[in-house]
């Protein structure tokens, strides 16, 4: 059943190796706050897998592969982290420039080589 439907083994692992952190954190004698917040999100954590449980049940054999609508829309998440580090700049000074500059580079070739600037679209 876990490889027919890997979504809810997937959170329910998460939320036992945070449980451990949580006895860790325990064992440690962390402040009773912080070990009852941690615990609070391993509870929701858990069940949070038990719907994703059953509508991968319900409808897991429906699987549809997503299409982007154009091939230069993939350069999007780049280009979106390459103007975020830019603007950090302003925050964190020049030398992030040092780490936007390639991305959006990259970003940018990636766009003109699926043929995002084309009159026509990819082709």
């Amino acid at each position: 059943m876990i490889k027919k439907y890997p979504g809810w083994a997937v959170m329910a692992a998460w939320g036992l190796f945070n449980a451990v952190l949580v006895a860790v954190l325990v064992v440690y004698q962390g402040h009773i706050i912080a070990v009852a917040l941690y615990a609070g999100a391993v509870v929701l954590l858990e069940a949070a897998a038990v719907p994703v449980l059953l509508s991968a049940r319900r409808g897991g054999d429906v699987q549809q592969r997503q299409r982007l609508a154009v091939q230069g829309a993939a350069a999007l998440p780049l280009m979106a982290v390459g103007l975020t580090l830019a603007l950090l700049t302003l925050a964190y000074g020049p030398w992030m420039l040092s780490l936007a500059v390639p991305l959006l580079l990259v970003a940018c070739a990636l766009a003109i080589h699926a043929g995002a600037w084309r009159k026509g679209g990819p082709s």
